[in-house]
């Protein structure tokens, strides 16, 4: 009985280490293989799109493998081995049912109009009747209304030309009264531009005191050093471009390659312009290839999040907002 008992440990114990190795090898190999990318580019002048775009992307020798085009062939394919999982694409059962919809449409128009009442002599003889009877009845009514009473309207008249003459000294005082309160509306908003400018003083003393404290400086060093060597991982290794390129102004097409110039030590032999002083034209190819360790994106991650000073920098710049 011992002996089967140890037997039956000795078997689960190894199913959990090759569970575990497992489960560790999977978890090197996301950590530490690269997920490569490569990006193809090109416009012709004669062709009507603005751009043709390809994106690959691959991990583990084509294990994973997601391809994009755009806008010759608009879709996105994510592949696992040789099964395809995911594929985005113009469906070709959008076009018989959008026939069928419009069968639909037609049809209950045809039915529509075949039940529309037909306008008779006579009911448009009778509408006409009813449309004159109402024309006489609202002449009728502007007719009484007309003969109000004069005196009504005079009397009205002398009251509000009496309580005009009478009432001239309220009016001064209501003017005064307006003008005191637009004075002082006035205080009270010059008391508010000052006491905001004060606060944006204030705030602006508080933030220069925390750049310059040494939490922030050593904040900085460790995000630049970090982020500066996660973009020199991200960057392509490979970089591949010819063009041409024509503004049809001979200064505009001068000023792109005084840029291009300008980022030459960036850019290097690998990219090439071909300027056209006379005509507008941009057209060209571009290729670029590189690769990305989760590793290396994780560390960086790992070491701004844990960092104290830069956490306490984070609070207060809270401190200040709350």
């Amino acid at each position: 009985m011992i002996a089967v008992l140890l037997t039956i440990l000795k078997i689960t114990g190894i199913v959990l280490l090759c569970v575990i190795g497992l489960l560790l090898f999977i978890l090197f190999l996301i950590l530490f293989v690269p997920v490569r990318y490569q990006v193809w580019a090109s416009r012709k002048a004669d062709s009507d799109d603005i751009i043709n775009l390809k994106v690959k992307i691959t991990w583990l020798l084509h294990l994973l493998n997601i391809v994009c085009i755009y806008p010759a062939e608009v879709y996105l394919k994510i592949r696992i081995f040789c099964f395809t999982i995911f594929k985005s694409g113009q469906d070709t059962t959008e076009a018989p049912n959008a026939e069928k919809k419009k069968e639909k449409k037609s049809k209950a128009e045809a039915a529509e109009k075949e039940a529309a009442p037909v306008n008779t002599p006579h009911k448009e003889n009778s509408e006409k009747t009813e449309k004159d009877g109402s024309n006489t009845g609202d002449k009728q009514e502007k007719a009484v209304r007309s003969e109000e009473p004069l005196k009504l309207k005079d009397a009205e008249k002398k009251a509000e030309t009496e309580a005009e003459k009478g009432n001239h000294t309220p009016g001064i005082t209501k003017f005064f009264k307006k003008l005191w309160n637009i004075l002082r509306n006035i205080r009270y908003t010059i008391h508010k531009i000052c006491d905001n400018i004060k606060h944006i003083i204030e705030n602006i003393r508080y933030y220069i005191e925390i750049i310059k404290s040494d939490s922030f400086q050593n904040a900085w060093k460790l995000c630049s050093s970090e982020v500066n060597s996660l973009l020199k991982s991200i960057l392509p290794g490979k970089l591949e471009g010819n063009f041409t390129i024509g503004t049809g102004d001979p200064a505009g097409t001068a000023q792109i390659l005084a840029i291009h110039g300008m980022l030459y030590p960036l850019i290097g032999n690998h990219i090439f312009i071909t300027p056209d002083f006379e005509n507008f034209i941009i057209e060209g190819d571009f290729y670029m290839k590189g690769r990305i360790t989760v590793f290396k994106a994780l560390k960086a991650a790992i070491k701004v999040y844990f960092n104290k000073d830069l956490r306490k920098v984070i609070q207060l710049f809270k401190r200040e907002a709350a």
